[in-house]
Order: structure tokens, then C-alpha cells, then sequence
């Protein structure tokens, strides 16, 4: 039996960088500036020895989130998963691109919030309350809005979650897909979009410029919660990283710099 013949892997960084890298690319001066090392931690980590010793800041990264109280609240079901295997939910999961017509259940909307950040524990003294998803120091730098599209119960426009209160208080009208994605199809066949955005100094503060990769993460942790989530809901899921993101803060009234849009996900009943 003959062998086949290997075929050489192409080379994608000499397409990226050419010969060497440049030394302004701003991807590598972001990842040199957060690198941690021995020699600058105590500069960069400064925060974190603040923390311990400043109880007003203590207190203060115990309420990460943003609220406003003259919004209404729209309270939100407690609605636990379905009964799946973790093994079960990850062979299951995969992302679909075109949904049907039919409406989201509240009920649906609510254990997909809970389960990508919602609260699994109970703040507690000196303590915050412990939300589904990692965070760095438990500072939980996330804001989570949803673009209710066809949920039952709801009228369309775009809802910022609460999850300390487990509410949603509608904040702007609906997205118009065109305007803010590339991808508007599948937003618009959509029930429900979730955006991910981050409030960057809630991390950074502490963790100085290393705060940007943990707070990437998070965003990723948190986004995945939330597809496994769809699946044991039996609904179909997928992540967009293809939007306009000054047209997207612009409409969730952010400034694109302390606070931005990290990631989206529509969820819907497979087509």
C-alpha cells in the first residue's frame, strides 16, 4: 500500500508578517504590554495590594453592574436547565445559521442569561456574589444586553440583563441588522441576540493591562455558557465576531473606550 504524499503545511505568518514582525503592529504591543514578568509585576499589580487595604474599593467591586433604577424591571422567571450530560451537550452543539419563525419563550430567554452569568452564590461579607462564569478576582467586568427580536412576552428593543436582580430593563430601540453586521441574515432570522460587552477598568484597576486578556476571556467563558445552554434548551446557536462596533456601542450608548462591545450570539429555534 503506497504512502500519501505530505503535503507541506502552508506558512500563514509569513502572509501575516512578512519577513519579521512589525514593531508597531498593534497586536504585539498589546501582548508585550500585558505580559506579566518578574521584574514589573509589583508596578503592574499595584491594584491588587490597593484592594486589600481600601475598604471603600472593596465594597465598590461588589456591585458590578450597571443599573439604572429608573428604568423599569421586567423580572425575569427562575428557570433552571434541562436535565443533559456535559458530554452529551458538548457532542450536540453546533452553530446554525438559520432559525425558524417561531417565538422564544421567556422562560427560555431567562435559563440562557442565568447559565452564561448569572448568580450561583450569594454575596457575602467582604465577599461578592459568584456568577456562572470565572472572572479574574471576582470583578465581573461584563454587562450583558440582549436584542429581543421574537420573545415571548417582550417587546421588541434591546434589554440590558441585571444579574443580581435577575432582570432586564429595556434600554434602546431594536438593532437594525443591516447597519450593525455584516452578517444581518442571521440576525434577522434570530429570536434573540446576545451582545457582550465589557466595562474595562472594573478589571483593570486591579490588574493593570493583563486585565485585557482576562476579561477576553471572560467574555468567551461567559459566551460558551451560554451556547451549551441553548443546546440543552434544544435551541440553535451561534457566535458572531463580524459587527460594526462603533455602531453597535453607539446604540448601547457606549463610549467605545472605557466600555465596548466584545461579542454577539443569536439564539432562535433551528430552521
Amino acid at each position: 500500500m503506497s504512502r500519501p504524499v505530505p503535503v507541506p503545511t502552508v506558512n500563514v505568518a509569513e502572509r501575516v508578517y512578512g519577513d519579521e514582525v512589525d514593531a508597531a503592529d498593534p497586536a504585539e504591543l498589546l501582548h508585550e504590554a500585558s505580559k506579566l514578568r518578574p521584574v514589573t509585576i509589583a508596578r503592574q499589580m499595584r491594584g491588587v495590594f490597593e484592594l486589600e487595604q481600601n475598604e471603600a474599593l472593596q465594597i465598590a467591586a461588589q456591585r458590578s453592574v450597571r443599573r439604572n433604577p429608573a428604568l423599569p424591571s421586567i423580572r425575569l422567571p427562575n428557570a433552571p436547565l434541562p436535565e443533559m450530560s456535559l458530554a452529551e451537550t458538548l457532542a450536540q452543539r453546533r452553530s446554525v445559521r438559520v432559525f425558524t419563525p417561531e417565538l422564544l419563550s421567556l422562560e427560555q430567554l431567562a435559563a440562557l442569561l442565568s447559565a452564561s452569568y448569572g448568580v450561583t452564590a450569594p454575596a457575602e461579607p467582604r465577599y461578592p456574589s459568584y456568577r456562572a462564569a470565572p472572572s479574574a478576582g471576582a470583578l465581573y467586568p461584563l454587562e450583558l444586553y440582549v436584542d429581543a427580536r421574537r420573545v415571548d412576552g417582550l417587546d421588541s428593543g434591546i434589554y440590558h440583563y441585571d444579574p443580581l436582580e435577575h432582570v432586564l430593563r429595556r434600554t434602546a430601540e431594536g438593532a437594525d441588522a443591516v447597519a450593525i453586521s455584516p452578517h444581518a441574515d442571521i440576525i434577522e432570522s434570530a429570536a434573540a441576540v446576545l451582545i457582550v460587552t465589557a466595562v474595562f477598568w472594573r478589571s483593570r484597576f486591579k490588574y493593570g493591562m493583563r486585565a485585557y486578556r482576562f476579561t477576553l476571556l471572560e467574555a468567551g467563558h461567559t459566551t460558551q455558557n451560554a451556547l451549551l445552554a441553548a443546546t440543552a434548551l434544544g435551541l440553535g446557536s451561534i457566535v458572531l465576531g463580524g459587527f460594526y462596533d462603533g455602531r453597535l456601542d453607539a446604540l448601547l450608548r457606549l463610549d467605545g473606550v472605557n466600555e465596548s462591545s466584545l461579542v454577539i450570539a443569536c439564539f432562535g429555534v433551528s430552521a
